[in-house]
């Protein structure tokens, strides 16, 4: 109510203005010009010399005149208090809050949704939609709300985004780790990995069921991610989890 009330103010002497403006130009020029009289020189013309227009003192001008340039003059710089309320009203509007913090999980779905994320890391977006009844719209708008009152963390890896609880439980080294375990294949070979260290090629090959060549291209990428170390023992390449991956498929389990 008080902010409306200053904008009110601060409309009211550029209204009286306005309408002072418009009063005068509607009253006819003779209630305020000079009297005149004009005559016909058709018949008989002038012979003196024509005079030089005179400068006429400020008060000769004709009052509406005056008004239109004092207007055109300091009708901007009384705008400017308006222009400038009006802009932090709608900065106001634009960045007002619907939904408290201590409000956020009132909502039944909006509380689901984070329940998943804490219970499962490193979600993504399709994974929690296909867990939940939720449709897309709808966990984009919730998710926003999540990460905008920093009770869950968006992390992106390789143009895709997971949702983690933002409880200081992860490093980002292990958010890292736990989203490039939601790959099956990998959270397969990694777990395979924790159960037997220093596996062979040819045992990933055996235990996924698929060739030698299939599995350098997985531990060559799990290698570059630092999941796994690779030592040459003989002609055999021995594999073993990193320290951050064998915590983090330990949580998993």
């Amino acid at each position: 109510m008080e902010f409306s009330q200053r904008i009110t103010s601060g409309y009211v002497p550029v209204f009286f203005l306005v309408a002072a403006c418009l009063v005068l130009l509607v009253v006819p020029a003779s209630a305020y010009a000079h009297p005149y009289s004009v005559l016909s020189w058709s018949d008989s013309p002038p012979t003196v010399e024509a005079k030089l227009p005179v400068p006429v003192d400020v008060w000769q001008v004709p009052p509406a005149a005056m008004l239109l340039v004092v207007t055109a003059v300091f009708l901007p710089v009384c705008l400017v208090p308006v222009e400038i309320l009006i802009s932090c009203a709608g900065f106001v509007v634009l960045n007002f809050r619907r939904i408290r913090k201590t409000e956020v999980f009132e909502n039944d779905c909006r509380m689901r949704i984070y329940h998943h994320i804490v219970a499962n890391p490193g979600s993504g977006f399709a994974g929690i939609m296909q867990s939940l009844p939720v449709n897309r719209g709808t966990l984009h708008y919730h998710l926003g709300v999540l990460c905008r009152e920093r009770l869950v963390v968006a992390f992106s890896i390789n143009n895709s985004v997971c949702y983690f609880q933002n409880a200081g439980k992860f490093s980002d080294t292990e958010m890292d780790a736990i989203a490039r375990l939601r790959n099956r294949k990998n959270l397969s070979i990694c777990t395979f990995l924790s159960s037997l260290p220093d596996a062979s090629r040819q045992d990933i090959a055996e235990m996924l069921n698929t060739t030698g060549s299939t599995v350098s291209w997985h531990m060559h990428r799990l290698c570059e991610a630092r999941l796994i170390t690779s030592v040459r023992m003989g002609r055999n390449v021995r594999y073993r989890l990193t320290p951050v991956a064998a915590k983090v498929i330990d949580q998993l389990r």
